[in-house]
């Protein structure tokens, strides 16, 4: 095998992780380790239950299960892109930022702006004082995973806090789980064409449309329940087009999360993020959807009526 010398550091990481990655895929056919459908129903089937008690719990439960989430998905993102080892102490900054961001939905505009101020000069002070040490790069990388996992991650507190909110939050984990589902069954049955085979081999053009559908039809579908069984109680219809609109973009939008995921795995020669949850990888293999799903949510539910 011939490698080309890399003209940049993003060109040598990449190089590196697409050798890294094709060691491990015939490490794991040599061994037939790759976790089978089986162990992925069964922690879906423990997950599932879990999420819906958050869910249907006060907000202060959702908020303290965001920070959670997102400190542990924040853990693996900086351990896969190798700042954990390269910078421990920035990393503990990135972790109290991380473990903060969530309760910006509970803040003025104003105090964040300036929150947001204080925390970016601590960063640039301790760059500052590293005598080198710390590099902008390192800086950027820690600021992305702030953008990546907190704050994309606390738009379940910003739709919380929308009328109707305990409702609309449960559009993003079925939004993200019928997507997921639906293309994960379509592309098995109907899969010809490939859709990213550079960065995520298994996944079809058919596999995303069938995604797109289903998912379309299951916030249809969660429509007809609110309608059929909660709308004496909450004293409203939910409307059948917004949420079949709001489907297609939340498919779309979990996708873009999922690719976006495998290309970042792929860049720093990954297979998971983590092995939190048997067969399904770490906690950012499993939100890699619901960070994008979350805020299309937020934005459609807040700009558009779901609710007449």
């Amino acid at each position: 095998m011939t490698i080309r010398t890399a003209t940049d550091g993003s060109e040598t990481c990449e190089a590196l992780g697409d050798i890294r990655m094709d060691e491990r895929s015939n490490e794991g056919k040599k061994s037939g380790s790759k976790p089978g459908l089986k162990m992925r129903v069964l922690t879906a089937a423990v997950g599932i239950p879990v999420i819906i008690l958050i869910l249907l719990a006060p907000v202060w439960v959702i908020a303290a299960a965001a920070v959670l989430c997102s400190l542990i998905g924040t853990f693996e993102f900086y351990g896969a892109v190798g700042l954990l080892r390269r910078q421990t102490p920035l990393c503990v900054v990135g972790f109290i930022g991380t473990a903060l961001l969530p309760f910006c939905a509970f803040l003025e505009p104003m105090m964040i702006m300036i929150c947001s101020f204080l925390y970016l000069l601590v960063l640039f002070l301790m760059m500052l004082m590293s005598g080198k040490k710390i590099r902008i790069t390192d800086i950027s990388m820690l600021i992305m995973g702030l953008i990546y996992i907190p704050f994309l991650l606390s738009n379940v507190l910003f739709i919380r806090q929308l009328e109707f909110g305990n409702i609309l939050v449960w559009l993003v984990f079925v939004g993200s789980f019928m997507t997921d589902s639906g293309a994960y069954f379509s592309g098995r049955i109907f899969g010809r064409h490939k859709l990213c085979p550079d960065i995520s081999p298994k996944k079809t053009v058919e596999g995303a449309v069938g995604g797109t559908i289903v998912c379309g039809l299951g916030f249809l579908l969660f429509a007809l329940i609110i309608n059929l069984f909660f709308a004496d109680m909450i004293n409203a219809d939910m409307s059948y087009g917004a949420a079949f609109v709001l489907g297609l973009i939340s498919a779309v939008m979990a996708q873009i999360g999922d690719l976006t995921a495998s290309l970042i795995k792929r860049q720093f020669g990954i297979k998971d993020f983590g092995n939190l949850f048997p067969g399904h990888g770490g906690m950012l293999d499993r939100c890699d959807s619901i960070v994008m799903v979350a805020p299309a949510v937020f934005l459609f539910a807040s700009q558009v009526s779901m609710f007449f």
